[in-house]
């Protein structure tokens, strides 16, 4: 049973961002739309409650409503956008959804944002449909990517979209796939002190801090309600879910464990999901991970909490097990 799935549900984009997991964009071959409630029926039926939909750019995609009108049985639905294709009329209708929420791409003020996501006009884009948002009472997320690039601004948006409504602020350092490089990751003293200064910033502006960062919980644990002191570590299931509460799947109906390892189980179109997840090797992997866990990430004390980004781990060490290498202890 996974509880949390990601599914791309195209591959095209408006923008072309600096680090944008998706390199090559080519929609031809998306799920249909009888294909899409195919996928989500058996999501449902497998037991997922959160679904992620994200691209790409979802709004690119013409049926969106039509897809969106099938998921009023999941509990929480969450569009990952750019925010620039929203207008009045698509915001009217997301606001029908009860149980729809938007996470919004932005990462840094207006010359910083557009340059990371090479289009002129981006970032005013996004802080013009906020209020649009707030007028039919969409709840939303900033999602903010860390980066060399983007680092300085994080503290001053966090303010403004604050200032703007914003209940939720999601940080997360990049990661090295698709067009991102390894000069963009900051060091770890950097995202640490950032980090601390981020959660400091949440809390007097009174917005919600989130990440899905795992190597974050030994460090700011407190973020996470878990008191790494005094707490029986090996009895509290947190870090990287990858493959066990959450799964992936991209547009073309592949199978995997997150949208950043770049390995697949099976095809939907050729499996049904409950054989994938049962019956898959990367799967059967991955319930047992923590097991497996080599170098430092092995011995840590912490790696019931944690576990590192296995993502991290294959993109740059080459294997889903080995130890994190952005480690920040």
């Amino acid at each position: 049973m996974a509880k949390i799935a990601q599914w791309d549900i195209n591959n095209e984009c408006n923008l072309n961002c600096m680090h944008c997991r998706v390199s090559e964009k080519n929609d031809s071959e998306k799920l249909s739309l009888k294909e899409a409630k195919q996928l989500l029926s058996e999501l449902w039926y497998n037991g997922t409650t959160m679904l992620n939909l994200s691209g790409g750019e979802p709004f690119l995609r013409k049926d969106i409503f039509e897809i969106l009108d099938y998921t009023k049985k999941f509990e929480d639905i969450v569009i990952t956008t750019n925010c620039t294709l929203l207008d009045e009329d698509k915001c009217k209708k997301l606001s029908t959804y009860p149980n729809v929420r938007l996470s919004i791409s932005l990462d840094g003020l207006e010359e910083t944002h557009d340059k990371f996501r090479r289009k002129k006009g981006a970032f005013n884009k996004v802080i013009n449909t906020l209020p649009i948002l707030e007028k039919y009472n969409i709840k939303y997320a900033i999602k903010y990517t860390l980066s060399n690039e983007t680092s300085e601004d994080v503290l001053d948006l966090l303010r403004l979209v604050a200032e703007k409504g914003a209940k939720e602020f999601n940080i997360r350092r990049v990661i090295v796939a698709g067009n991102a490089k390894e000069e963009m990751l900051l060091s770890n003293e950097d995202y640490k002190k950032i980090i601390k200064d981020v959660i400091d910033e949440c809390k007097k502006l009174n917005i919600n801090f989130r990440t899905g960062d795992p190597l974050l919980i030994p460090v700011f644990s407190e973020i996470f309600g878990i008191d790494i002191k005094n707490d029986d570590l090996s009895k509290i299931y947190a870090g990287c879910q990858a493959g066990d509460e959450i799964i992936y799947i991209d547009y073309k109906g592949n199978v995997g464990a997150c949208s950043y390892i770049p390995k697949f189980a099976d095809n939907i179109k050729e499996k049904s999901l409950d054989d994938i997840l049962e019956n898959n090797k990367l799967f059967i992997d991955l319930r047992d991970y923590k097991n497996k866990l080599q170098g430092k990430c092995k011995k840590c004390d912490y790696k019931t909490i944690c576990g590192g980004c296995r993502a991290s781990a294959m993109l740059i060490k080459k294997s889903l097990f080995e130890e994190d290498p952005l480690c920040l202890i």
